[in-house]
């Protein structure tokens, strides 16, 4: 039994310093999110509404859905969904506010929104975010009879600030 005790202690010894919890986010931290988007802008599909955008890289890891329902009643409304950003987990939008073209496209978003963390201490944050998007015309037509072939959306930027509860 000793022998096992010893044994243990020469692992434990060997073993070096336990690593500390990593610290838990603080009330106040602000934490900056970059949509990492490539050269030419990152394809969020074919323009529709609610403006819509999935899988937006992050550069921090993971990826974020952008879902702004811009024309809700009576306020705007919506959600980011994070997936390994940070511990964020869904954030429900709050407000926004849009520019939009000669064509009625959205070509910036400014959001603001609330959600809580996922890593299972009960935290919540709040943010802003704004997101720059272009267009460009799809060729020939969609769908039956070659109809109206419609605009993909591109995001060009995107930056969101988050404030720890």
């Amino acid at each position: 039994m000793k022998r096992l005790s010893a044994v243990a202690l020469i692992m434990a010894f060997l073993a070096g310093p336990m690593a500390a919890a990593p610290a838990d986010e603080i009330p106040g931290q602000q934490s900056q999110i970059v949509a990492s988007v490539p050269i030419g802008g990152y394809s969020c599909g074919r323009q529709s509404y609610p403006t819509n955008c999935y899988g937006i890289p992050a550069n921090v890891g993971g990826t974020f859905w952008l879902d702004a329902y811009t024309n809700a009643y009576p306020s705007p409304t919506g959600f980011i969904a994070f997936f390994g950003v940070a511990d964020l987990d869904q954030a429900t939008i709050t407000n926004a506010t849009t520019v939009k073209n000669s064509l009625g496209q959205v070509t910036q978003l400014a959001v603001v929104f609330k959600g809580n963390t996922n890593d299972g201490d009960g935290g919540t944050y709040t943010g802003s975010a704004v997101f720059t998007f272009s267009y460009y015309k799809m060729s020939g037509g969609g769908g039956r009879g070659n109809g109206y072939p419609g605009y993909v959306q591109i995001l060009t930027n995107g930056s969101l600030t988050i404030t720890y509860n």
